[in-house]
């Protein structure tokens, strides 16, 4: 039908073109005859354009076209960052026998399991054999690292981008299979909520003094997925710069946000900021660490003539004790000390904080300083920022070796209260020096005795007498000695045998993301050594029992090996609870104490 109509067209136009022949002549013709043939070729060619049928059906989502692209796009990105990063390792790189070993390891929301088959010292497969608790997208990118733990025969490789966590999960039950390693990873689900609307902790207020001494100083703060790490300049006594230079475990878009804050610290100079709407945990992290970088800085000069009229006050409030910034260490006297226990004193005050004050009791063997243990009415930033610092829980050990305050130096970033500290001591030393007086009765007492006992001995005319007195002290210091010996064949010198039930209360470090609760254990000590802990308990949610059975798994063999907790270091990722069984190692001794 078409082709019709358009031959008609054609028809007419031919005749027209006659016509303008038979008028204009043969210079008419032809543009008449090119403009019939050009109309003739497109118009027997032509066809009527048809609509491109879509294969999807009319009823399908867009949102599963969108999310399948995504898919695409997601996997192409892997593989291209997996040819360009993943470096081929060698075969025969896993010294482990052949065969199939288990390992576990948390993930974001639970353990993650693996089954991981070596042969001839090469990862030939790894399976995941349970993952509970993982959701399953964000799993499915995390399981990247399977294929690079294959291609790089190492579990050393970087985790999925946005799947922290799972990754995390993966390679270290990889690791747990393949060598023993216990992973310290925590699982996320409640730190994910924070960032997915629900609430998170909040780091709270603290005092400023708004000056600091200037230098660079790093600190870390704990984040969303790990620790964050910041360097912080101070300038003319002022915050000039803060750095990012480490935070590998947080979500590049949630840290963006955080990342907000640092410019209203350095504009505000305080720590003092809202945290970034959305990003609780990781601006929490970044004010954690800014502040344990600061705290590093001691004030300057703007302060010091406050100061010293404070030091003034503190020197009257100590009643003769030196005062907290200008401690004099004092070293042993030559006569050394008389024996018994002596309790000291001192007032922490400073412009950053409020005052507090310290007790030492010491502890005379001998002579010499056998035991020195401290408390103070710290509480707060107080207690959590300066006086449970673990150089601070040291120094008592150091005034012990060193019969006396001196040579024992301030902690960094705590000065104060160390000072505190060695003025509390030193009171205490005050009351446990010989003196003069004492002395010269002593020396009399002693001829007065020894006149008599002369004198007596003269009076003394048999012999029989002196043999009777003779036998009897011989028969009497050797009964005793034996009597000593039977009782206690095994004691030691310095702590009595026993098992001793100790509780302590686990606090929480600067982050505050764990209410105090309380660890309880049972210490046996055996000739002045710890020979067994046992029937740890902690009365709290599973959390936190998670992370004091890590603590127990990391530190209690060591202590057992090493007698005591002194040089045992706390176990990553655990450090509170390693801490509360190192403190109740302690208060087993002082129980045990002769």
């Amino acid at each position: 039908m078409m082709r019709e109509k358009w031959k008609k067209y054609v028809e007419k136009f031919k005749s027209l073109g006659d016509k303008v022949l038979g008028v204009k002549g043969i210079t008419a013709i032809i543009p008449a005859v090119c403009l019939a043939v050009l109309m003739v070729t497109v118009l027997t060619g032509y066809k009527t354009p048809q609509a491109k049928k879509y294969e999807a059906s009319e009823t399908e989502d867009i949102s599963q076209i969108k999310e399948a692209l995504a898919k695409e796009s997601r996997a192409a990105t892997a593989e291209t960052t997996k040819k360009n990063t993943t470096k081929k390792g060698k075969k025969g790189a896993i010294d482990v026998k052949d065969g199939t070993y288990k390992g576990s390891a948390n993930g974001y929301g639970g353990k993650v399991t693996v089954n991981v088959t070596v042969s001839k010292k090469t990862m030939t497969a790894i399976d995941v054999v349970s993952a509970p608790g993982e959701t399953d997208s964000f799993f499915q990118r995390a399981k990247g690292v399977i294929d690079e733990m294959l291609t790089a025969q190492s579990t050393d490789v970087d985790v999925v981008s946005g799947a922290t966590y799972s990754s995390n999960g993966i390679i270290g039950a990889v690791k747990n299979a393949l060598f023993g390693t216990e992973s310290n990873n925590a699982t996320a689900a409640a730190a994910n909520a924070g960032n997915a609307g629900g609430s998170a902790p909040s780091v709270s207020k603290v005092s400023e003094s708004g000056t600091w001494k200037d230098g660079t100083y790093t600190g870390s703060g704990k984040g969303f997925g790990g620790t964050i790490s910041v360097k912080v300049t101070v300038k003319d006594g002022k915050i000039s710069a803060i750095d990012v230079t480490s935070a590998s475990g947080e979500t590049a878009s949630y840290f963006s946000k955080a990342k907000g804050i640092i410019p209203k610290m350095i504009s505000g100079q305080t720590t003092n900021v809202d945290v970034a709407s959305g990003a609780t945990y990781s601006s929490n992290g970044i004010i954690t660490a800014v502040r344990n970088a600061l705290s590093k800085a001691e004030t300057g000069k703007s302060s010091t003539k406050k100061k010293k009229k404070k030091n003034k006050k503190n020197k009257k409030k100590n009643s003769g004790s030196n005062s907290n910034n200008n401690n004099n260490n004092i070293a042993a006297p030559a006569e050394g000390y008389e024996d018994g226990t002596y309790t000291g004193s001192a007032a922490c005050s400073g412009e950053q904080f409020k005052e507090y004050s310290v007790t030492a009791n010491v502890t005379i063997k001998n002579g010499k300083i056998s035991a020195v243990e401290i408390s103070s009415t710290a509480k707060g930033t107080n207690l959590k920022q300066f006086m449970s610092r673990d150089e601070i829980k040291n120094l008592p050990s150091l005034i012990v070796s060193k019969n006396g305050t001196s040579g024992v130096d301030a902690v960094s970033g705590a000065t104060y209260s160390s000072h505190a500290i060695f003025n509390a001591v030193n009171d205490a030393l005050s009351k446990a020096k010989k003196n003069s007086s004492s002395t010269e009765k002593k020396e009399e007492t002693t001829t007065e005795k020894k006149e008599e006992t002369t004198t007596e001995k003269k009076e003394e005319t048999t012999t029989e007498k002196k043999e009777e007195t003779t036998t009897e002290k011989k028969e009497e210091t050797t009964t005793e000695k034996k009597e000593e010996t039977t009782e206690n064949p095994d004691e030691g010198k310095n702590y009595k045998n026993g098992t001793y039930k100790v509780s302590i209360t686990c606090e929480p470090d600067e982050d505050e993301d764990f209410d105090p609760y309380t660890i309880s254990m049972d210490i046996t000590i055996k000739k002045d050594k710890i020979t067994e802990i046992s029937n740890i308990t902690a009365n709290t949610n599973s959390t936190n029992k998670a992370y004091t059975n890590d603590a127990k798994k990391g530190m209690v063999s060591k202590i057992i090996a090493n007698g005591n907790a002194d040089g045992v270091n706390t176990v990553a990722g655990a450090t509170c609870s390693s801490k509360a069984i190192k403190d109740a190692c302690q208060k087993a001794f002082n129980a045990a104490k002769k």
